[in-house]
């Protein structure tokens, strides 16, 4: 991180970006306080978070953002950048699209173009998810790699790696009537007294191969993602009308493990089995965030919890799944 992206971040900090709108919002149980000149940003906010009528007595996380008109940037935008000194992350979107991240005093700070201000489907797909992923487990929020499907307000987490098809399965189940909370990533906390799973209205993310599974792709064309991959990434509610969820009740947990028979099996596992299963392959942290994980970790130990060794078509597998947790 340059001394002169600092001192940028300084000048923005005390003399000139004014951010004179401000609206504040509950994203995963943590109150986000947010100013800015851009309506655009706080219209894509309204659509990740939820609004908070009134002020409330403090907020867990502050972030100033300030559209910059005299900069001239457009998509499509590069591969995002993260660096870290002590408790400061640098995030850069772009060469002239950047935020400083104070992890320290829970502070956002961030100079971005008109463009991006504009592109609300990145602050909800790329932007916002990773603002939670970094400065969460500071406001008591912890990020797991899983999906999350609700059934009358109690969640199923779908837990497995890259491939593992968390995403399909997501949605074979919000076919079948139930909500989506996250396909990839869920973010956990404690919210009056209650422990609860939180998602964001990401788009979801399906390989070129899943058009057969799914026809309603058809409509659509596969596009390079930001890590090189072909995928389609739609909008489930829009293209599957799909009903979403913004918060529940964690209540049981299927690990993925995919298979190249059709067949599949699956086998109850116990919670130090499940605990170890959940930990495994999650990105390295801070202390203090690994702490936080271990709790959540230890709070889903209620869950009842289940290893799925599956191939086939994804309808066949949502079937036996929703009929497992129909019977649990």
């Amino acid at each position: 991180m340059s001394h002169h992206v600092l001192m940028n971040f300084v000048d923005l900090s005390t003399t000139t970006g004014q951010t004179p709108l401000r609206e504040f919002y509950l994203a995963a149980g943590a109150v986000f306080d947010v100013s800015t000149n851009s309506p655009s940003i706080l219209a894509a906010a309204r659509e990740s978070f939820a609004s908070l009528g009134s002020p409330p007595r403090s907020a867990e996380v502050t972030l100033r953002l300030w559209m910059d008109a005299t900069v001239q940037a457009s998509p499509p935008w590069p591969q995002p950048y993260f660096g870290g000194l002590d408790h400061l992350v640098y995030a850069g979107f772009s060469p002239h699209d950047s935020l400083l991240i104070d992890l320290r005093r829970r502070r956002i700070i961030g100079r971005v173009s008109r463009a991006l201000a504009a592109d609300d489907i990145y602050w909800k797909t790329v932007i916002f998810p990773a603002l939670m992923g970094i400065v969460g487990p500071t406001a008591g929020v912890t990020a797991l790699h899983c999906g999350c499907s609700v059934r009358d307000g109690k969640g199923l987490l779908l837990v497995g790696g890259s491939g593992s098809g968390k995403s399909t399965l997501a949605l074979a189940l919000a076919i079948r009537g139930y909500e989506l909370l996250a396909d990839d990533w869920t973010y956990f906390s404690h919210h009056d007294g209650r422990f609860l799973a939180w998602g964001l209205p990401t788009t979801i993310k399906l390989l070129p191969d899943a058009v057969k599974h799914f026809p309603g792709l058809r409509a659509q064309e596969p596009s390079v993602s930001l890590n090189g991959e072909l995928a389609f990434n739609v909008d489930p509610v829009k293209a599957f009308g799909v009903r979403r969820a913004t918060y529940c009740e964690p209540n049981w947990m299927v690990f993925l493990q995919r298979q190249t028979r059709t067949d599949l099996s699956i086998t109850e596992i116990p919670p130090p089995e499940a605990a170890v299963r959940l930990d495994r392959n999650l990105p390295p942290q801070c202390p203090d965030a690994v702490d936080l994980r271990k709790r959540t970790i230890a709070s889903l130990g209620h869950c009842r919890s289940w290893l799925l060794r599956y191939g086939g078509e994804p309808s066949a597998v949502a079937e036996a799944v929703a009929d497992l947790i129909a019977q649990a």
